[in-house]
């Protein structure tokens, strides 16, 4: 008795279905997608390269980044171009000229001035824009032109910290 008993038992385990994994929470996008993004030509990975200041920057992203916060960003073997700080270093790839790549992850350069001193990073999918300053502060023209530039593709600067 029993052994049928214990058969029907199993029997209606197996008819379960396994509990589903609960959906991943995906990074908050700053952008909005229906607004077009550009990436510049004015400088590439070697133009880059070097010491900079975070003056801005949306929580989350591939760095650790906020406003004050050091940024080095160095050539490596075949071209990529090694962003490091907060004690993390993200190795991306030149896609095109101010396009980088790590995995999934995309970094577009969406401006930089004339002299290369302020630039502004951003990703397609709006989880990551920053401004930075090579050593010092930005003017106030550059400054206000760099968050023009998060504005003008599709960043959300009443969320900027």
């Amino acid at each position: 008795m029993r052994a049928p008993l214990l058969l029907l038992v199993l029997l209606a385990a197996c008819g379960r279905p396994a509990p589903e994994a609960p959906e991943p929470v995906a990074a908050p996008s700053f952008r909005d997608p229906a607004i077009p993004i550009a990436s510049s030509l004015r400088a590439g990975a070697a133009d880059l390269a070097g010491e900079w200041v975070v003056a801005r920057a949306y929580p989350g992203g591939p760095l650790p980044l906020a406003a004050g916060t050091p940024l080095s960003l160095r050539m490596a073997e075949g071209g990529a171009l090694l962003w490091s700080a907060g004690g993390r270093t993200l190795r991306t790839e030149e896609v095109a000229r101010g396009r980088f790549r790590a995995g999934g992850t995309e970094l577009w350069l969406l401006w930089t001035d004339d002299d290369g001193r302020t630039a502004v990073i951003g990703s397609p999918d709006g989880r990551a824009g920053w401004i930075m300053d090579r050593a010092g502060r930005a003017s106030s023209d550059r400054a206000r032109a760099a968050r023009e530039m998060l504005d003008f593709n599709g960043f959300d600067l009443a969320r900027l910290p």
